[in-house]
């Protein structure tokens, strides 16, 4: 009789956390009406639209930290590749559904199959890991497309300046 209940406790904490496990929910269906950069995205669902950032990530521009070298060079590595700062515009497709979770108000877009929009920046290294984002399936996922960045040194990481900006800072 213990031995059952035991598996029965097991087996409701099982169903329990799969229901409440945002990656295991059904994602939800939106339709995206506009890209503001790379990591704002406006969407509608039944109507209601609202705005989105990409879960687990942080844009370069957005690190407030960066010492005035790395902000200088930051500049000029944007002027001299144009194309990176319209990657999700170029990416995505207004007007299509785009398969979302949301995690913590920040949205996961599913934008290549099972790979998210936030994977696909962090491969071409437009972006860093936000390391206070603790998912373990999601985490391994972003570490290993921001080194498959650093590998093949693509984006920021083809700069030798801007590397060692992004290394001071994980």
């Amino acid at each position: 009789m213990i031995v059952v209940m035991k598996k029965f406790h097991l087996i409701i904490l099982v169903v329990f956390y799969f229901m409440n496990n945002p990656l295991n929910a059904e994602p939800i269906l939106g339709i995206l009406k506009t890209v503001h950069n790379n990591n704002m995205f406006e969407f509608s669902i039944n109507s209601n639209r609202f705005r989105c950032k990409n879960y687990g990530i942080i844009m370069i521009d957005e690190v407030n930290n960066l010492e005035n070298t790395c902000k200088k060079r930051l500049i000029d590595f944007k002027i001299e590749h144009p194309q990176y700062s319209y990657f999700s515009q170029m990416h995505l497709k207004r007007y299509q559904q785009y398969h979302l979770n949301i995690i913590d108000g920040k949205c996961i877009l599913y934008s290549q199959g099972r790979k998210s929009l936030s994977e696909l920046l962090l491969e071409n290294g437009l972006a860093i890991r936000d390391s206070k984002e603790k998912n373990s399936l999601l985490e391994y996922k972003f570490k290993r497309a921001q080194f498959r960045a650093k590998k093949e040194k693509k984006g920021i990481y083809s700069d030798s300046v801007l590397r060692s900006c992004i290394n001071v800072l994980q």
